[in-house]
């Protein structure tokens, strides 16, 4: 138990447990979210598809707006409280979800629910501010393959237990899921964060102005496009799948599958991208993980087999899975460390943009242009971020040097 305790390693490994079943709690219920809107007396099926995707994305807005007030917050009272604020509204808020009669009671309490939650970026700021510097990429690679993992699971458990026991009782379960992980941080988790010396203490005076966000854009960027690119491609698949297969049957456990071994994927991306950093350094793979993603995004919309999408999604996932950690290690080292709430807080503002926007986009481009829309338009703005991070610093230079010669 004491070699556990070194580097706060106890503490990390409880925080992994609890985002395991804080993000399986909060997917539980994705996939049949439209059927609990028939249940509740939309019967038809397109405007009950219409309500979920106002209901999803309400969750994903209001946490965008809110997310920079609750990280800033933290750097005032403290990063677990936050944490902890976050697991114990969405536990009461979802309980609550299985008790609705109608639909516009859903989409208040999912309204609520992006407002006072938000585990994801809770957690990752915890650990980015509590990781010795050493251990800081490997923690963020670590827990961000939790959460793809959890992405991964929750969906698929969720819609067995609905079909076993019925939609309300799945709301009950992610409420004793998301209770439980904030047992679990209650008593386990720890916020010590490593020891400043001297020379930082008298940094503190920068800790007060604005955030860096020239320095914090490349990484803002790069959360956004890669959510956009994940969120963007979930409507238009069960629909490519359909024009793939001869006779299509069982489309959307087909679609659930490749959903869930991309997230598997990007799982595996994220174990490896703090390594990757270590070699070649954050900035570098970033670029050539946005690069690769984008590469292999822009054949799907063309592929003439379910095998093909199929391992092209995966390699996919495994790009954009290593970006993720990779960009919020850059957030860690972009700013002071009492800001670190603040910064994550609008990262999260970022990624919640993305989950806002993707699937949104998504429909409107499959329903504009084909199936194969929303997996092309993302793909050339997977490669056109990368290339614009690539440019940057050497448009930067470019621009001082004018200056100078002026």
């Amino acid at each position: 138990m004491k070699s556990l305790r070194i580097n706060g390693r106890l503490s990390f490994i409880v925080l992994l447990v609890s985002q395991l079943a804080a993000t399986m709690g909060f997917t539980f219920v994705l996939p049949f979210i439209p059927i609990y809107v028939q249940t509740l007396g939309v019967e038809d099926a397109g405007s009950a598809a219409a309500w979920a995707g106002v209901i999803n994305s309400s969750t994903a807005v209001t946490m965008a707006l809110a997310a920079p007030l609750w990280g800033r917050l933290g750097d005032r009272v403290g990063l677990k409280p936050m944490l902890l604020r976050a697991t114990v509204a969405g536990s009461i808020v979802v309980g609550l979800m299985g008790l609705v009669g109608s639909p516009w009671q859903l989409l208040a309490l999912k309204t609520l629910q992006g407002c006072l939650t938000g585990t994801v970026a809770a957690a990752t700021v915890l650990v980015s501010a509590t990781a010795p510097p050493e251990r800081a990429g490997a923690r963020l690679g670590t827990l961000q393959m939790v959460i793809f993992l959890a992405a991964a699971a929750g969906p698929f458990f969720g819609g067995v237990f609905a079909d076993l026991v019925g939609i309300r009782a799945s709301f009950g379960v992610t409420a004793v899921l998301l209770a439980t992980s904030a047992l679990l941080i209650s008593i386990w988790v720890k916020e010590e964060r490593p020891a400043q010396d001297e020379a930082e203490d008298e940094e503190a005076v920068e800790a007060e102005g604005p955030l860096p966000h020239r320095r914090l854009a490349p990484s803002l960027l790069a959360l956004f496009v890669v959510q956009v690119a994940i969120m963007s491609a979930a409507p238009a698949l069960p629909g490519l799948l359909s024009t793939l297969m001869d006779e299509p049957v069982r489309v959307a456990t087909l679609a659930g599958w490749i959903i869930a071994t991309g997230a598997l994927a990007a799982s595996f991306g994220s174990m490896i991208g703090g390594k990757l950093a270590e070699r070649f350094g954050a900035r570098k793979v970033i670029i050539w993980t946005l690069l690769l993603a984008g590469i292999s995004a822009l054949p799907q919309a063309e592929v003439d087999s379910v095998a093909m999408l199929w391992a092209l999604r995966l390699l996919t996932g495994l790009f954009v899975g290593t970006a993720i950690p990779l960009a919020n290690l850059a957030i860690r080292e972009a700013v002071h460390p009492r800001r670190q709430g603040e910064a994550f807080g609008v990262a999260a503002t970022a990624t919640s943009a993305g989950n806002a926007i993707g699937p949104v986009a998504g429909g409107l481009l499959a329903s504009s242009f084909g199936f194969g829309a929303p997996f092309l338009v993302p793909g050339v703005c997977l490669v056109l971020v990368s290339t614009i991070l690539w440019g940057a610093p050497l448009l930067a230079v470019g621009y001082r040097i004018a200056l100078r010669d002026h």
